[in-house]
């Protein structure tokens, strides 16, 4: 019984990471539209990838922790790293990321790419 239970709990919360870092918002729905230069990159970015990633992108969160979600100051992390790979990842998911290809426009993906290189160690 109480191995049963563990893996009830163990599920439930599998599923409930998963659904806190997959899912998007309202700004994404309003900017779905909009070419990546008006795209607001840092909202998006707090509304979509700050639960996992972190406000500050260094992806200390519980939910990162969790997952191992990818540090964006890291420095061999930023040197290794190009914008093509980034959206890759947002597209298509990466490790424990979830895809969000059908989830954001093209124009979103692209801001966000930009935005998470912004990260540095110095901030």
């Amino acid at each position: 019984m109480k191995k049963n239970v563990r893996t009830i709990i163990c599920i439930s919360a599998c599923a409930m990471l998963a659904a806190g870092c997959a899912s998007t918002g309202k700004l994404a729905k309003e900017q779905a539209g909009l070419p990546k230069d008006q795209v607001d990159a840092r909202g998006l970015y707090v509304e979509t990838c700050a639960r996992c990633h972190g406000q500050d992108g260094r992806a200390k969160t519980f939910h990162g922790r969790i997952i191992g979600a990818q540090d964006f100051t890291d420095a061999k992390w930023r040197a290794d790293t190009s914008n093509e790979d980034i959206v890759h990842a947002i597209k298509n998911g990466q490790d424990k990321m979830p895809a969000f290809g059908d989830k954001l426009s093209d124009s979103e993906i692209a801001a966000l790419a930009d935005y998470v290189k912004t990260f540095n160690a110095a901030q």
